[in-house]
């Protein structure tokens, strides 16, 4: 993994590791990035012992080198399992192989690369370069969505064997509370009948936020009202924020930073948008459905991600106003329906999830 901090992958990562019965499997956890990640202290007080390694980017050998040394010292594990967006970087499956663990897991969590990334084309050519290796390197081929097992396996031989494993949260955390609503949206300044517009999500080019700028820009038109909550930080945040007050829209968004209570903050939304250029199958879209809240999101995401029938799909490219008209009539179709048990029978509660895990860990699939 890249790091702990508070993203989707992480964030389902820690879901699977609050709920694994850690007398029987215990996490560590092998870094890319430099310590501090929101989730480390969490993963310490389990058990977890964190490493890090230095940076690929800045020294290549260096980088090589401490994965080798780390296999070679730690080779008694009986698996590794490796959360990635692309192929562009599978070197510890590599040397995992190398030194005899036997369970060697790719895990995709994306259908597509950043075009934002630094020297994005040579991430695509590594990407496919790399497809070539899946089969050499790994034993095991899991996805978060169809399209998230075609962008990692599609053109290996292995597309056939890939299996899905669903984004699985505590289900029972998201039951509509309406004390908690109101908590909520005193602590934020949000009136009782104020409509509000949920968004959980690094801020990154691809989860496209100035987007949602747009369609309250068009509910206001109506709607004055209207709330934006944003949850989540990143590199264009300060863009978002600039966007929100040259469209004098300031009194109307607010921007929470990064939260370690994203249950909470679902409670005081109405509905919740996502309009990212694309998606593996993100946990917040279960999040979202689990408290209740109709979705309108783009229809690059995974449909996958439609679990209860209360997603109403979008193409990006149409205009913030019909957004915006969706955005109404969706939530007055459904207003706040009640879809946990359906969740549950999906096989999106994290207890069916670990269960799954448990058994390729053990090597028993």
């Amino acid at each position: 993994m890249g790091g702990l901090k508070r993203g989707g992958l992480e964030t389902f990562v820690m879901n699977m590791y609050r709920s694994i019965d850690r007398n029987e499997i215990q996490f560590d956890f092998l870094l890319a990035q430099v310590a501090g990640g929101d989730y480390e202290e969490e993963a310490k007080s389990f058990g977890a012992n964190i490493y890090h390694l230095p940076a690929r980017h800045k020294g290549y050998k260096a980088y090589h080198k401490a994965l080798d040394d780390f296999f070679r010292e730690h080779h008694d594990y009986i698996a590794i399992h490796e959360h990635i967006s692309s192929l562009t970087s599978i070197d510890p499956a590599y040397y995992a192989k190398k030194y005899g663990i036997p369970v060697r897991i790719f895990h995709s969590h994306s259908s597509s690369i950043q075009k934002s990334l630094r020297l994005h084309w040579v991430h695509t050519i590594l990407h496919y370069i790399n497809k070539a290796k899946v089969h050499t390197y790994a034993t095991h081929y899991l996805g978060c969505s169809d399209k998230a097992l075609d962008w990692l396996y599609k053109y290996t031989g292995v597309r056939s064997k890939a299996m899905m494993v669903n984004n699985g949260i505590d289900c029972e955390q998201y039951t509509f509370n309406k004390t908690i609503r109101a908590e909520v949206r005193q602590e934020f300044g949000i009136g009782a009948d104020d409509f509000v517009i949920g968004h959980v999500g690094r801020f990154i080019p691809l989860k496209n936020q100035d987007f949602l700028v747009d369609i309250l820009a068009e509910l206001h038109k109506t709607m004055p009202s209207t709330k934006l909550l944003l949850v989540g930080e990143g590199d264009t945040m300060q863009e978002v924020k600039t966007k929100v007050e040259l469209a004098g829209l300031k009194d109307a968004v607010i921007f929470t930073g990064i939260r370690s209570d994203v249950v909470r903050l679902m409670q005081a939304m109405d509905t919740f948008v996502m309009p990212s250029w694309f998606e593996g199958l993100p946990v917040s879209l279960v999040e979202a459905q689990a408290a209740g809240l109709p979705v309108v999101a783009s229809d690059t995401i995974s449909h996958d991600s439609n679990i209860t029938g209360t997603i109403l799909f979008k193409s990006i490219n149409e205009p913030a106003a019909n957004w915006a008209k969706c955005v109404e009539e969706w939530k007055e179709k459904w207003g706040r329906p009640d879809n946990i048990e359906q969740i549950k029978k999906a096989g999106f509660d994290s207890k069916s999830t670990v269960k799954q895990l448990v058994e390729i860990y053990n090597g028993n699939v």
